[in-house]
């Protein structure tokens, strides 16, 4: 996990929704901005607030050249967010959980092979998704740490 400092420039903010029609509606809000040499590049459920000029510290990792931050600290304002630990490890629970219940629900040998790859999907998908909210968590522990 990389830490990021500096003054962002070239501010862009756009959104993304999907879902709709009978479905429910999801929101992601993306910054795109400069810190230096970087292209940052952050997503959040939650608007971004960060202007021109300001200071901000960021957390995430270098990806194809571009800096994917997971959580930000603007200096200038004291705000921050990141993208979602919180739902990520609920889901990294429940996912698993849902894998056991499967496997138990067709023991033995009459276990076919769908729900047996239903159950594996589940589990793996759990597993991802805690990983994820733990890189999340640690970013946003990284931006609180005092700047020296």
């Amino acid at each position: 996990m990389d830490r990021l400092k500096g003054h962002a420039a070239s501010v862009r903010n756009t959104v993304s929704i999907s879902g709709g029609n009978e479905s429910e509606v999801s929101t992601m809000h993306i910054a795109l901005f400069q810190v230096g040499d970087k292209q940052v590049k952050l997503k959040s459920k939650e608007p971004v607030l960060i202007n021109e000029g300001n200071e901000v510290v960021l957390a995430g990792k270098n990806k194809s050249g571009e800096f994917n931050a997971l959580a930000y600290k603007n200096c200038a304002t004291g705000a921050e967010g990141n993208a979602g630990w919180f739902g990520r490890m609920l889901f990294g629970l429940f996912f698993p959980i849902v894998s056991v219940i499967i496997w138990r629900t067709f023991p033995g040998a009459s276990f076919s092979l769908i729900p047996k790859l239903i159950a594996s999907l589940f589990f793996c998908g759990g597993v991802y998704m805690l990983a994820s909210g733990a890189n999340v968590f640690r970013a946003v522990g990284i931006v609180k740490e005092p700047v020296l």
